[in-house]
């Protein structure tokens, strides 16, 4: 076989792949739930999502067992360019108060409002720098912020997330792994917390927690199933540790409707200690 062969044949083996991947990436509805793709999207997603938490600790409350719903919407432009838009809006749940002084100190509590936990509405400005057609990966940096937006009230009178804001920045790169049908996703990033109140367990009101997430899918289970694992991190490496494990299944219904699942199993004692997630992705 001569040099100039065998030199189109690994061109064409490459084009390939990143065509794939960039084909896999712009498909929004097949995106993990909580890992992204670096690759900016051709239409505009709309996902739907709803999770259970349990044995969640607070600043004042510890073993919150609940749900949460939440709205993302990602819009492209340009080529390269992207805003991402997240919005939690509604959390209930029950939970043990361990604020002292209080009558209801050691009882149960019930916890309810139109808003998230950690996670505020937020607003993303995310800008790909690298494409796998070049590179063979695609990297992006992403930059934004948020607050909160609706208290959470208790049955014992007292309101959790009275203020708050967060400031949100990182990078995100994807590229295929191994056999050329398995693909590894990261992001990392960093979330500034500042007048935050009633959340951290630690007593803060502002701080700095690291957010890192990494999922790995694996080739498809017949015509319509993707396979995926997702591993969460979000902490300081020190006194708060929430690392989570997520086994998890993307149906696709069709070209631009897809439904996933998932569980989530915590690894540490802080955050959520188990739960499930499941979410509706249409893009259009």
């Amino acid at each position: 076989m001569s040099d100039h062969t065998s030199f189109s044949r690994i061109v064409f083996t490459a084009s390939l792949l990143s065509c794939s991947l960039s084909a896999a990436a712009e498909n929004a509805t097949l995106q993990p739930i909580r890992t992204h793709f670096a690759q900016t999207q051709s239409e505009t997603s709309l996902e739907l999502s709803a999770a259970s938490f349990s044995d969640v600790e607070l600043d004042e409350v510890d073993d919150f067992d609940g749900r949460t719903a939440a709205l993302d919407i990602t819009v492209p432009f340009e080529n390269d360019k992207q805003v991402r838009f997240f919005l939690p809006f509604h959390t209930d749940g029950d939970a043990r108060l361990t604020k002292p002084g209080l009558f209801f100190t050691g009882r149960t509590i019930d916890i309810e409002g139109d808003g998230g936990v950690f996670d505020y509405a937020t607003m993303q400005y995310e800008h790909q720098v690298s494409f796998a057609n070049k590179s063979d990966y695609n990297f992006a940096y992403t930059i934004g912020g948020g607050f909160r937006t609706k208290e959470l009230e208790t049955t014992h009178g007292d309101k959790f997330n009275h203020t708050g804001r967060v400031f949100l920045i990182g990078a995100k790169a994807d590229s295929y792994i191994y056999d050329g049908e398995t693909q590894l996703l990261v992001n990392a990033g960093i979330r500034f917390y500042h007048d935050a109140d009633d959340l951290n367990p630690e007593n803060k009101d502002s701080w700095t927690w690291a957010d890192i997430k990494t999922a790995v899918i694996f080739g498809m289970w017949g015509e319509h199933t993707q396979p995926i694992i997702e591993v969460t991190y979000l902490g300081d490496f020190s006194d708060y540790n929430d690392l989570a494990f997520m086994p998890e299944l993307i149906l696709s219904l069709s070209e631009s409707v897809s439904l996933k699942v998932a569980g989530i199993i915590g690894l540490g004692d802080d955050g959520n200690q188990s739960g499930a997630v499941s979410s509706l992705s249409l893009s259009f």
